[in-house]
């Protein structure tokens, strides 16, 4: 699964548009998390649904991919089993 991470500025706009021309009524926010802490809460609920394999990557271009590649490790990489 591609699991887009908009941390701490919310579903930026232009996904946002992509996300309801793709799925007509759905809520981009239910389907991108803003921040590590929703993040790290909707992977472990899909690995509850039986999801085992995530591809996790910024929602936007990110300030400092180094930040968010620090994020990333300290926030999710503990989920890793």
């Amino acid at each position: 699964m591609s699991l887009a991470v908009a941390p701490g500025a919310g579903v930026p706009a232009d996904l946002a548009t992509a996300i309801r021309q793709r799925r007509p009524g759905s809520d981009p926010a239910a389907l991108v998390p803003a921040g590590w802490v929703a993040a790290k809460r909707m992977i472990e609920q899909y690995v509850v649904a039986g999801i085992s394999k995530f591809v996790v990557r910024p929602a936007a271009p990110p300030a400092s991919l180094d930040d968010f590649l620090n994020d990333f490790a300290r926030e999710l990489m503990p989920l890793q089993t």
